[in-house]
């Protein structure tokens, strides 16, 4: 069983970092939960990491598969306006109490990937590096545009 957190495209959806990118295109400011902290994952990063994982037959083991380090909403947000050439003094922290959702959000939802690497395989690299490709391709360009390793023939 795999788990995984925060998973966004970048293009045009309507998750996380495809929204905040189409924020960061206009103007004014932006509030943003500063009490939500978790491991964003590009999902072009995350269909590699379990191409790699049935490829290495690894099985009897819940592991977390989500690019590495820990971030807020907040701050993922601001990174996502640096990344953008928007300014990041746009966004605004807020508390979550401010924005009511009907299903409670946790609060800290960061996985490790220590279990992953013990069973051989290459984490994820940095959230950082992966906003960064997933913002450089084209907003209506397909995620996962580069061929992705096959599986065992």
């Amino acid at each position: 069983m795999v788990r995984t957190a925060w998973v966004y495209t970048g293009g045009t959806g309507k998750d996380f970092v495809a929204v905040m990118r189409r924020l960061a295109a206009g103007h004014g400011r932006v509030d943003v939960v500063d009490d939500q902290t978790g491991s964003p994952t590009y999902v072009a990063d995350l269909a590699e990491a379990l191409l790699a994982l049935a490829d290495a037959g690894v099985r009897g083991r819940v592991l977390h598969a989500a690019n590495e380090g820990v971030v807020s909403r907040f701050g993922q947000a601001r990174a996502v306006f640096e990344e953008c050439g928007a300014d990041p003094q746009r966004v605004r922290p807020v508390s979550s109490a401010q924005f009511p959702r009907p299903a409670p959000r946790s609060s800290y939802s960061a996985l490790s990937s220590r279990q992953w690497a013990l069973a051989g395989l290459t984490p994820l690299r940095h959230w950082r590096s992966a906003l960064a490709t997933a913002l450089a391709a084209p907003a209506n360009s397909t995620s996962i545009d580069r061929r992705l390793p096959s599986t065992r023939d």
